[in-house]
């Protein structure tokens, strides 16, 4: 074997759907080649051969066009790890390619840095450990940080520690929520501003009364937290929203909505006698947050959750929560991509061709491990991130 890949003839059958990849007959092309010379015009008829295409069988047919076989070659360019279809026709032989698309979508720990975190934790169950140990534990280290920095250590030692409450524990999780809920909060008003029915100007309309109301709802929320910090002359401005970049009486004129100013006086006039603004801010943004129907990643927060309970029985074990998270500061972080892409056939010897490998039921573009081949749905192959799907597990059956 060499790359995980047998020798010889082998079908590429998806273990989970019974998908077969195959190639596909491409037809020809007929035409005429129209000559002229001293006065003449001659008329040629041609035909060529097209290029095979890449397909996918919905089950086994047992025809040759499903047989793959692998090939490693050293060129100049370095060593090439190829699939090749079995078929061939006048042109060429036909190899598999596939064009692979990487975005970044967010950072994580390395592992060595991932495991001392883990180990300076206090002991957690087996299906937290293996929460986070995936891509989203930086996610949830910056929420277990937001829960100290917002509630504030000596707080959370006096009502928390040693005397953990679940009611308790969970208003202390609310702020962390809220907190969690206003970049959400933010985009949403940028989706809605952004909106094309702001700038129609046709007789008639009157706009879309439930977007209209949404986006009046992010302003005067926005407005009451602007309201909420400043009567809290201790607050860090953890509970506020951003909205740059648009013009917010003209956005309210033309939902017909009542302006900036009269915004502010309104706001402060409801929250005069607020005796704790931070309370309050908490508890607009987690009512916006409903209303608009805002979701966040539950099994982040989960998780969360679960480490500080291990982490508040007591002070010993706050103490080793501290410890992890303080581990984590400043360490090198590495990036989380998510692949996708396409598959196809290329005629064989053309530059760049993709190089394959097998592994643990995965097949994977070489030096690209989470740049899975996946039976998407139908009969539609390509590329997407590597994870638990069953659709992105292949058995390699011998001719």
């Amino acid at each position: 074997m060499a790359n995980g890949f047998p020798t010889g003839n082998f079908r590429i059958v998806n273990k989970e759907t019974g998908a077969c990849i195959s190639s596909l007959y491409g037809g020809q092309t007929d035409g005429v080649h129209t000559v002229s010379r001293r006065g003449e015009t001659g008329h040629f008829a041609y035909s060529h051969t097209n290029d095979r295409k890449f397909t996918v069988h919905d089950k086994v047919k047992n025809i040759d066009e499903e047989l793959w076989y692998f090939d490693s070659h050293e060129y100049r360019s370095g060593r090439e790890n190829k699939l090749f279809n079995k078929v061939k026709d006048i042109r060429s032989s036909w190899v598999l390619g596939a064009y692979v698309k990487t975005k970044v979508i967010g950072w994580k720990l390395k592992d060595k840095d991932l495991e001392h975190f883990i180990s300076l934790l206090p002991k957690q169950d087996e299906e937290t450990l293996a929460h986070l140990k995936t891509n989203t534990c930086l996610d949830i280290v910056r929420l277990l940080e937001t829960f100290i920095d917002i509630n504030g250590e000596e707080t959370i030692k006096s009502e928390l520690v040693g005397k953990l409450d679940e009611t308790k524990l969970n208003d202390f999780l609310n702020p962390v929520l809220a907190h969690e809920s206003i970049r959400s909060i933010e985009r949403k008003f940028y989706e809605l501003a952004s909106s094309p029915w702001l700038r129609l100007n046709i007789p008639g309309f009157e706009g879309i009364p439930e977007l209209d109301e949404q986006l009046y709802k992010i302003i005067f929320a926005s407005v009451q937290l602007d309201v909420l910090d400043q009567k809290d002359w201790q607050s860090d401005s953890v509970f506020r929203l951003y909205l740059r970049n648009y013009d917010i009486n003209e956005l309210l004129k033309k939902i017909k909505k009542e302006s900036l100013e009269e915004l502010q006086e309104k706001a402060w006039t409801e929250l005069q006698d607020v005796e704790d603004p931070q309370k309050e801010a908490v508890k607009i943004i987690l009512e916006l947050r409903k209303t608009l129907d805002l979701h966040i990643d539950e099994k982040n927060m989960n998780t969360a959750q679960k480490v500080l309970q291990t982490a508040l029985k007591s002070n010993e074990s706050f103490e080793q929560l501290k410890a992890a998270l303080e581990s984590t500061n400043n360490k090198e972080l590495q990036t989380v991509n998510k692949h996708s892409g396409d598959i196809f056939l290329q005629g064989a010897g053309r530059q760049y061709q993709t190089s394959w490998a097998f592994k643990d039921g995965y097949i994977f573009v070489e030096g690209q491990p989470d740049a899975v081949l996946t039976h998407l749905w139908g009969s539609s192959v390509g590329i997407s991130q590597r994870s638990n799907d069953p659709r992105q597990r292949w058995e390699l059956k011998r001719a």
